[in-house]
């Protein structure tokens, strides 16, 4: 079994920013500065703006002011988010079927990360039709997401095709949840692949642990992760499994440490957390119980937190 920080480094190891390439000011609002941008006064040189930089209105008012029009940027990841299951389908379009909660919440966790994001699916369970529909995505994609419903069989056969046509690995991950992640690359371009759990609380973990991360780096950025703090714990709270477990919460703002606590087990609807939790509780390996006025580590997930 493999940490999620050893997951991690493994997932990182495999990209680098990508290349960049000099756009005007207008277009590069939200992209990553590749080198200093620095003007000359009486001989003097000045930085105005430092490389990694993620760009901003103020940031491109600067650059207009200095009498740039162009800089040298890292691009937006391409990012494809795919979905496999004939009981799946587009939110709102058939109430006998399972809304792909995963292609949408992927396809938007992608877009906030900073990415250009495609969703493709859900696709048929059909073998030559998922294996064409990654074959085709490769011509775009820097980054492709796969995900299906929690069927078996569609696992087995997502995974089968990554197989068959790229270098992946299935590994189990000390967390919970999504402790089943697949990671690889496939095409000319050693493309790289994810498999997601398909329960989407796991999937949109996994994204914050794994993805984001890797996105973040391909932007140019040298943040990689989400914000860890030290919070009191509101009430006690009891963790069933022996790996790190990530608890879906609220963190308040209080005089010196902020306040937390869990959403789970708290909702009617079993995905209610996922709307109204702005952190995970980070509960070590091997700790099954922590009582309330403890400290605890806590992901923050709100993205003002992260600024």
């Amino acid at each position: 079994m493999r940490s999620a920080p050893e997951h991690l480094d493994i997932v990182l190891s495999h990209v680098r920013a990508i290349e960049p390439l000099e756009v005007g000011l207008l277009g590069s609002v939200g992209l990553v500065l590749a080198q200093d941008v620095t003007v000359t006064d009486e001989d003097s040189q000045y930085t105005l703006l430092s490389s990694g930089t993620q760009i901003a209105a103020r940031h491109v008012a600067l650059l207009a002011a200095a009498g740039l029009g162009r800089v040298l940027v890292h691009p937006m990841p391409r990012v494809v988010v795919l979905t496999v299951g004939n009981d799946l389908s587009d939110p709102g379009s058939d109430d006998e079927l399972i809304p792909d909660i995963n292609g949408v919440a992927l396809t938007s966790a992608a877009t906030a990360a900073g990415a250009m994001t495609f969703r493709v699916g859900p696709l048929i369970s059909d073998e030559e039709t998922l294996r064409s529909a990654l074959e085709d995505q490769l011509v775009r994609a820097d980054v492709i997401l796969t995900a299906c419903g929690m069927s078996s069989d569609d696992y087995e056969l997502l995974t089968s095709v990554l197989r068959s046509i790229g270098r992946m690995e299935f590994v189990r991950v000390s967390m919970q949840p999504g402790g089943a992640q697949g990671f690889g690359a496939i095409g000319p371009d050693q493309t790289p692949v994810f498999v997601l759990p398909g329960n989407p609380v796991g999937a949109l973990l996994s994204f914050d642990v794994f993805v984001r991360p890797l996105i973040r780096r391909m932007m140019g950025q040298t943040s990689l992760h989400h914000r860890v703090v030290e919070a009191i714990l509101d009430e006690a709270i009891e963790s069933s499994t022996d790996d790190t477990h990530y608890i879906r919460a609220q963190i308040t703002a209080n005089v010196g440490t902020p306040r937390v606590r869990s959403l789970e087990n708290s909702e009617t609807h079993p995905l209610a957390g996922l709307g109204t939790a702005d952190a995970l509780i980070i509960v070590p390996s091997g700790v099954h119980k922590v009582e309330a006025g403890q400290t605890v580590a806590v992901m923050l997930l709100d993205p003002q937190a992260n600024q």
